[in-house]
């Protein structure tokens, strides 16, 4: 069986494109060789987001400028509610500072976070700490990832890589 994982993906630039695209690519074999589905039900831009629909199979470039709504963050955690989604990941790929304060949203609505957001160096100090213990008291997992150049390739696969440690972490507490 699968260990699902679902992330909600916070920016389409660059770096978010770049880790669908290599999600994608290395799908078939995190499937058949570590048994990990990773899904990505919320895709979302600074204004408009895309809902996965039940059966839905297309392009995610397509479904994202066809289907694509205003939202706000309650919508998404009304979404992932009602769609009973587990392992739920928010990958933070945009680089908006006061996106960064929503962060203990995500963690009390069960959301673990990744983030590239670079712009996270110019908050306080204490604000990794405080993002760290909060996630230590939901029991999810936090990780901000520092890169030294502005690469999207570098930054998607680190992504991934974090991605798939955190499954692998979830999958030994399940067995």
């Amino acid at each position: 069986m699968n260990h699902k994982i679902n992330i909600v993906l916070f920016g389409i630039g660059n770096v978010g494109s770049a880790l669908i695209n290599k999600v994608l690519k290395e799908r078939k074999s995190i499937i058949l060789e570590d048994h990990i589905d990773i899904r990505f039900p919320v895709i979302t831009s600074s204004t408009i987001a895309f809902f996965e629909k039940e059966g839905a199979n297309f392009s995610w470039e397509a479904n994202f400028i066809q289907f694509g709504i205003p939202f706000k963050l309650e919508n998404v955690f009304k979404y992932i509610q009602e769609n009973e989604l587990e392992n739920v990941i928010a990958v933070d790929a945009t680089n908006d500072g006061e996106f960064a304060k929503e962060y203990f949203d995500l963690l009390q609505n069960g959301l673990g976070v990744l983030s590239v957001n670079q712009s996270l160096a110019q908050l306080p100090p204490d604000f990794g700490r405080e993002i760290n213990l909060a996630a230590s008291i939901f029991g999810l997992n936090y990780k901000f990832i520092k890169l030294d150049k502005a690469d999207k390739h570098l930054a998607a696969n680190k992504l991934f890589e974090s991605i798939l440690e955190i499954a692998e972490k979830q999958k030994a507490l399940v067995l």
